[in-house]
């Protein structure tokens, strides 16, 4: 806030003593005034009142009494409304230029021998003023741009969606000084709003609550995709304003766009009347449109987070598969495969003695030996098949299941019939591999819990 402006004392009091001299002619100076600003720019209601506050005749009120402080912050309200109105500072400049050629016919009249003193008086309060409404212009445009860069802070800071909604709401109230705030966001599955995020509601809504498009404050803007505003919320109906008219006379809405689609509303309250101006309104809508786009980078990076996370787990699935399957072969190795060459070299150290012993007997104990490699190396075939068949990659995926189907029916005595299309053998190797697991699993799976023979 710019600082109250330096007079000496000796101006001081020359600015009360004009003043008082001009308190009774400052009725028709300000109405020749705005004759000559309404011709020259055209303004409407609104904007001349807030001029008419920045004028030496709005001043004497607090320079009569020597109220300086008052003085400033009169001038700093109205400059920052006149900044939301979007005047700007050089239409400001010549409205008080032209209240200062409106004085100057008085002022000859009134201190004939020191007329020049008094336009000097008037001009260098008329420059003191200008100062204050230009740092107020500064302050609003500071405003705007800090808020706009809170939000991108927000999103940064952000470690979820619902982080970021608090961070937007706590930052739109902050700027605007409103006493309440809500993000409603689309439902994907159905065009209802739900509340995603409030901020001063003194009673938490249920988690089903929704506001149908089209319906209430927030359903009519996110069906018509333009901000809104309520000055009066006793008179408006809908299904959020019981819940908030204790807390708010007046809302501002406005719809959560990304790429021309409206995915939710931000809406904001506040403890009296309260019309927004048209910076106002534009600021909030500023607001809303990085708010938007940082939401979607945020579900964007919540999906993503999630889809890590599912990948995660199934590579944590797949890896305990893979371990199964490994102790799996071990125990087969070591209960059937081990306990074969086991007997195998028993037999051949049996065949040792009775070559020595008892010849007549060695053809039959080499045969029976001869069997029980013949049944290792089936063994060992077997592991290989199931581990990765060759004919997978050598002939294609039916030519594979049909051969895995004539072992497990050998094998187990249960009967498997297999319907397939040409068309599969298209598909790339992955894919092939994995329907041909999920066949090789499920008829395992019968042979071990099923107790079926077909």
């Amino acid at each position: 806030m710019t600082a109250v402006p330096p007079f000496k004392e000796s101006s001081r009091e020359m600015i009360v003593e004009v003043a008082r001299a001009l308190d009774s002619y400052f009725p028709d100076i300000t109405n020749k005034w705005r004759e000559k600003l309404v011709s020259e720019f055209g303004f409407d209601g609104r904007t001349l009142a807030a001029l008419e506050r920045l004028t030496p005749a709005a001043s004497c009120g607090y320079l009569l009494y020597n109220d300086f402080p008052g003085f400033q912050e009169n001038l700093q309200y109205f400059s920052t409304r006149l900044a939301k109105l979007q005047v700007d500072t050089r239409a400001v400049a010549r409205s008080l230029e032209l209240h200062l050629l409106s004085c100057d016919p008085y002022l000859s009249g009134l201190f004939p021998d020191r007329e020049s003193e008094a336009k000097a008086t008037l001009e260098m309060l008329s420059s003191a003023s200008f100062v204050i409404i230009s740092g107020a212009y500064f302050d609003a445009r500071t405003l705007e741009s800090t808020a706009l860069l809170s939000v991108l802070d927000a999103e940064l800071a952000a470690g979820d969606l619902p982080a970021l909604l608090q961070n937007v709401l706590g930052i739109t109230t902050r700027t605007f000084q409103a006493s309440m705030g809500g993000v409603l966001l689309l439902a994907p599955e159905s065009a209802q709003l739900r509340v995603a995020s409030s901020l001063g509601l003194e009673q938490e809504l249920p988690d089903n609550f929704r506001i149908e498009l089209g319906k209430g404050f927030a359903g009519k803007i996110a069906a018509s995709g333009e901000p809104g505003m309520v000055l009066d919320t006793s008179a408006e109906g809908g299904p959020l304003t019981p819940m908030i008219r204790l807390k708010a006379k007046s809302l501002w809405g406005v719809p959560l766009k990304v790429e021309g689609q409206t995915i939710g509303v931000l809406i904001i309250g506040f403890p009296k009347p309260y019309e927004w101006l048209p910076t106002e309104r534009e600021l909030l809508r500023a607001i809303a449109e990085r708010a938007a786009l940082a939401m979607e980078r945020a579900r964007m990076t919540d999906a993503l987070r999630e889809r890590e996370q599912k990948i995660a787990d199934l590579s944590a699935h797949l890896l305990r598969v893979q371990e199964e399957e490994r102790k799996r072969i071990s125990r087969e190795l070591h209960d059937v495969i081990a306990q074969m060459l086991t007997g195998i070299n028993i037999r051949l150290a049996t065949l040792k003695k009775e070559a020595a012993h008892t010849p007549k007997n060695f053809d039959r104990s080499i045969t029976r030996t001869q069997r029980l490699v013949e049944h290792s190396v089936n063994l060992v075939h077997q592991f290989a098949r199931e581990l990765r068949p060759a004919v997978l990659d050598d002939l294609g995926l039916i030519p594979a299941l049909h051969s895995f189907m004539k072992a497990f029916t050998t094998r187990t005595g249960v009967r498997a019939h297999l319907t397939a299309f040409a068309a599969v053998e298209q598909m790339d190797a992955g894919k092939r591999t994995v329907l041909f697991r999920v066949a090789q699993e499920a008829l395992t799976n019968v042979a071990r819990h099923a107790h079926a023979g077909r």
